[in-house]
Parts: structure tokens; sequence; C-alpha cells
């Protein structure tokens, strides 16, 4: 076959939001000899990858590939820092929770925290599950340090994700682009091109112009225009699991509060989120139009711009030289943060696989299945907060009653009732500490105690567990509040 074990020679990416220069960069660094060309089609108000300022901790490994610096985003005013999501008025109870990132507590004798934490809270001796992470206890005091290198400290375990202000960080990342020397072409998408073994061979743009190219990544939202020029139209429907398929961006407050936690709190017709960056604070709503019409929301939310999503996925987001990344290949709604996400992780399992000129089919086969196991597993945990959130009242809560499971979030719903197991998958964005929190926050608890726990007597068990939650407890009063380590942060000198 043509170019078969051949170096990509040229790729074009098309969608200048942050998606599109993300993937720009990236390809750029890892193919030093190649021409990389960015075609900036005009933006999609709908690509919330390109819009939503919250990350998940993988952030990190993300900006090391595309050298980027921590510590010089937040001196610019672009990142801040994330420990957890708030939830307020989901669960049956009522009661306000943390998703945070990292470890819960610590194992008691050889079982897991969460399953001596489930026989402890069954015997009314244990405090809520989020008072023993030490990214959920910092969060809800309104601190933050970075994680202590000590493998003894409370402090060793946590993870923390970033805040990208998005009209900030879209211009350092094109900042960086133009250092790296990437070409840019400015137009609307005409047409395009196909070769004889049903490829793209080039985009037409206004004007005429042709981008001829090896590769295209298709970046420029969710109508996936590149995709479907080379495969027919196959969309997999998620509105049954993940019942928003409307937003209201209702808020650019000036001012904003240096907060390490996002919002995320329930309402009769939806549910709101605030996401606080330090020049401003970000609001939205979600919610479905098939139980709310979009001006008994907007009556809700005044003066909200509204945008539609239409959850699901593209099933093969790898088709011959063409690469679907960001709402071109999955969409979600912006609970717990992951649009930025998924387009970056697709970026580099696209570097990790990346193929010869001919696009060998084993490649993308590999870098489809791969995609595929995290991207459902996203909507399972996403799906989670919706199917057993245990709230009733109001119409959007009600609409959601009985409605079935994905088949894999059953599996998980099944091993974690019986006896709080969760089976293990491949390409988890968020691992086993991140479901256990969740399940528990919604008020989700097995029905019987693992046989691991069992080996450790009640009065030792609950006593390591309160123990630990009160270390955790004192930690807050040591440690400065995060207006100030941010301010510390931005004052210091550069690396």
């Amino acid at each position: 076959m043509d170019g078969e074990g051949t170096p990509i020679r040229c790729v074009c990416v098309a969608g200048a939001g942050i998606v599109g220069l993300s993937a720009a960069l990236a390809f750029a660094r890892t193919l030093p000899r190649a021409r990389i060309i960015l075609a900036a089609l005009p933006p999609d108000p709908a690509a919330l990858a390109d819009r939503l300022p919250s990350t998940l901790p993988a952030v990190g490994r993300f900006h090391a590939a595309i050298g980027l610096d921590e510590l010089e985003l937040v001196r610019a005013g672009i990142a801040s820092h994330r420990l957890a999501t708030r939830f307020e008025r989901w669960s049956a109870e009522g009661e306000a929770w943390h998703h945070a990132f990292g470890t819960n507590g610590a194992p008691v004798g050889d079982a897991p925290f969460h399953k001596a934490w489930v026989k402890a809270r069954m015997a009314g001796r244990a405090a809520p599950f989020d008072r023993h992470n030490a990214a959920a206890v910092l969060a809800g005091s309104g601190r933050f340090v970075h994680p202590d290198a000590n493998p003894q400290s409370p402090l060793s375990t946590y993870l923390y994700a970033l805040r990208l202000d998005p009209e900030r960080y879209r211009n350092r990342l094109a900042s960086a682009c133009d250092a790296q020397g990437i070409e840019r072409v400015e137009g609307e998408l005409a047409g395009t091109e196909r070769r004889q073994d049903g490829g793209l061979s080039a985009l037409v743009l206004t004007g005429g112009r042709r981008v001829e190219a090896d590769l295209f990544l298709d970046c420029a939202g969710p109508s996936a225009s590149l995709l479907g020029a080379v495969a027919e139209e196959r969309f997999e429907d998620w509105s049954q699991w993940l019942p928003c398929d409307r937003l209201l961006l209702a808020g650019n407050e000036e001012g904003g509060r240096t907060d390490p936690s996002d919002l995320a709190a329930a309402h009769p017709e939806g549910w709101r989120w605030e996401i606080p960056l330090p020049n401003r604070l970000l609001t939205g709503f979600a919610f479905a139009s098939t139980v709310t019409s979009e001006a008994g929301a907007s009556e809700l939310f005044e003066g909200a711009e509204t945008v539609a999503i239409r959850p699901g996925r593209r099933p093969q987001p790898w088709t011959a030289n063409v690469l679907a990344i960001g709402d071109a290949a999955s969409a979600v709604d912006p609970l717990e943060g992951v649009n930025l996400h998924l387009a970056q992780s697709a970026i580099l399992r696209a570097l990790e696989l990346l193929p010869g000129r001919d696009c060998h089919p084993l490649e993308l086969a590999e870098y489809n299945r791969r995609t595929e196991w995290e991207t459902l597993r996203v909507r399972d945990f996403i799906a989670l907060h919706y199917l057993r959130a245990g709230r009733s009242g109001g119409p959007f809560w009600k609409a959601l009653t009985g409605r079935r499971l994905p088949d894999t979030l059953a599996l998980t719903l099944e091993q974690w009732e019986r006896r709080g197991r969760l089976p293990f998958f491949e390409e988890e964005a968020f691992g086993q500490e991140s479901w256990a929190s969740v399940l528990l926050g919604l008020g989700v608890m097995p029905r019987a105690v693992d046989p691991a726990a069992d080996r450790v007597g009640l009065d030792r068990s609950a006593a390591a567990i309160d123990a630990y939650a009160k270390r955790l407890a004192a930690l807050p009063a040591t440690m400065p509040s995060y207006a100030d380590y941010l301010a510390r942060m931005r004052n210091s000198r550069a690396r």
C-alpha cells in the first residue's frame, strides 16, 4: 500500500479553538519534521471542550507533552487549581458532599478503606465519606497546598486538576503554535476532496484555497464535517442516560473568587454550576428540552446563551486518514469537568499509536477500541449522577425514574451493591477512588460488608477511621487560604 510504514509528512488540523490548538501543538512537537497546518475554521458555540475551563488531574501530563508549565500559567492568570466538585442537593438526604481527587482514607488492616468505612458507617460509627479525603477537606475549607513529597503525610496521596481561563488559555496555545512555526490559514470549509482509497486528499476553503495533507484532524466541533466526508453518519445516542441536551451559559461575572471547588447544585429543572476563576465566575444551567422548554429555562436564568448539545459518540472517530477529536468525537454535558480531558487524552493516545502515512487499519482499530472504552466509562460515570441520585423532587428528576442503565454501569452497580466491589475496566478516566466517592456521596451503599472488612474488628476499624478523619480535620488550620497561596504563586519568580 502507498505510504505503508513511511512517516506522515503533513497534518492539517481543522479548528482553531482550544482543542485544535492543543492538537496542532502536540503533533508539531512529536513530529518536528512534519508540516502542520492549522485551518482556522469559525468556532462552533456547541464545542464545549473549547469553552469550559475545568480539567482532570491528567492535564499535567498533557501540559508536559506540549511544554507548558503550571507556574507560568498561574502567574499569567491563565490557570487556577481545582481540588473537587461540591455537590449540593443531589442525594436523597440532601446533604452536600465533595467528589475530590486522590486517595480516600488509608487501608484498615487488609481491607481497602471504602470497605472498612462501609462497615463502620452501617454501625453508625463513621463520619461522611468525603471527610476522609485530603483534597475534599482542603476544598471544603478553602485551603490549598501542593501535595507533600513525604509519603507519610496525608497530603501525599491527593491529586488536583486545573481550571483554565478559556480565552487566555486559547491565546497562550496560539502563541505556542506560532513559536513552533505552525502554519495558519483562515476561511470557512467549502468542501472536501477524496482520495481513491476513500480518505481525504484536501480541504477546500472559501475563496478556493486547497489544503492538502496526509492526516486530517477534525477539531472543529460536534458537526464533525471532515469525519462525515469519509464515513457514513453513525452516532451512538446517549440521551436516555445523559438527559441534559440544553445548556444555559448564564454568567461571566466580573470579580470571581479564589475557591478550589467547582459547584454542581441540583435544581428541580436540572442542575446549576459555578466555576470560579480568579478574575470572574462562570455560571450555567443544564436541563432537558423534553422536560423544560428553552423559554421556561431562560426565565430561570435571564440573559443566558442557549447551547444545544447531543450527548453521545461517534463509534469510529479515526476513519481512513481523518481523526475526530473533542466534541467531533464525543459530547457530554459539563458535569465533572471532563470535556477538555477527553480531547487531550485522545490527542496523546493518537500520538502513542501514530501510524505511518497509510493509516494502517491495525493502529486505527486499537485507537478506536481504547477510545471507546474511555468514552463509555465517562458516560457511565456521569450517568451514575443522574440515574442513582436518590433525588425525586422536580420534573427533571422524576422523568429519570425507572430508566434502564447501560450494561457496563449496571455491572458496576451490581458488584458495588452486593459487597462494595468495583470491577476493572480499561481506560478509565475516573479511577476506583472516584467511583467510590461518588457512589457513597449519592448514598448508594452496599447491601453487605465485604469479607475483607470483617477481618478487622469493628472497634479497631472504627477507631482507625475516626483517627484519620480527625487528622485531616486538623490540617486546614495549619495551611494558607487558597487566595493567599495563589497570590504567593503569582508573585513568585519564574522558574
